[in-house]
This record gives structure tokens, sequence and C-alpha cells, in this order.
């Protein structure tokens, strides 16, 4: 049995979101983890990967218009990852953004984070510039998004368009 065969994904409420940041311990350090714990508390959609009702994993999620979505954070559990609980995880926030009608989901990723830039290009995301999306979007709307992403230096914008 693989673990994706036993692994149920659900929203988490604000109430319960403090049980997982043994997660985001695991997973995270310095600038990351202070940011990803302040995320947890106040960002829109959190959703846990849950094994024998344990979370072993989470994504937070935020819609930034009707037609974008971002994916602030992926994070799994020490134990249980290199077992497709990431994916899964990306694969459910992404249903969710097409079902809310999403036509691009943007991430970012530190330059040097291998492991989450190919998580990210199996389902579809490309690197992408704030130029880039300023051709879309244009310069302001473009500002404030990478405000609300909180897009910093040594980071690359990822891109999928929705299909």
């Amino acid at each position: 049995m693989t673990a994706q065969e036993n692994i149920e994904i659900v929203d988490v409420p604000p109430e319960k979101r403090p049980g997982l940041d043994y997660i985001l311990e695991e997973s995270f350090e310095g600038w990351y983890l202070w940011h990803s714990r302040r995320r947890l508390r106040d960002v829109e959609i959190v959703r846990a990967a849950m094994s024998s009702d344990k979370p072993v994993g989470l994504v937070m999620t935020k819609t930034l218009d009707p037609n974008i979505g971002y994916v602030y954070y992926i994070a799994v559990a020490k134990a249980q990852r290199r077992k497709g609980i990431a994916k899964l995880l990306l694969e459910d926030s992404l249903r969710l953004f097409k079902s809310a009608g999403a036509k691009d989901v943007f991430a970012s990723v530190e330059e040097d984070n291998a492991p989450s830039e190919g998580l990210f290009a199996s389902e579809g995301f490309t690197p992408t510039s704030f130029n880039e999306v300023s051709k879309k979007y244009g310069n302001l709307h473009t500002v404030n998004m990478y405000r609300v992403m909180t897009v910093v230096p040594g980071e690359v914008l990822l891109h999928k368009v929705m299909s």
C-alpha cells in the first residue's frame, strides 16, 4: 500500500491550525518558518493530508482575485516525505482553483530548492517574471499581487495556466 492510498485531504479551520505547527517546524527555518507560521493563522485556505487521523502534510492557498490562485506553502512531515504527499496536496489545490474558475495559479520557491521546483514543474508550472505577469495584468495589479504573495529576492515565481 502506498502512502497515497491511505491519505485523506481535508479543510483545516483556523481553530485547528495550531496542530499543524510541527510540520512547519520540520520543513522550514528562519524567515520561512516565521512567515509560514504567520500565514497559517490568517491564510484563506489550509488543507491537510491526514493519515490515520494525524496530519502529515499541509498546503496553504489563497485566491488573489476570481481568476488567480496562489499556493503559499506545501509542507510534509519529515517521516512522510518522498511518498507523493506533496503532489497530492498540489493536485488537490489545483482542482479547487479550477473549480473556482481560476485561470492562472502562481507559486514561488527558493532558487536553490530543486525538489520544490520539480514538484511544481510536474504539474505544469513554469518560471515567470514580474515583466511577464505585468504584460497580462498590468504593473499596478502585479505589484499588488507580489505584495500579497510575499515574493522575496532569491525566489523564483512559478506560473501555471489553468485549462
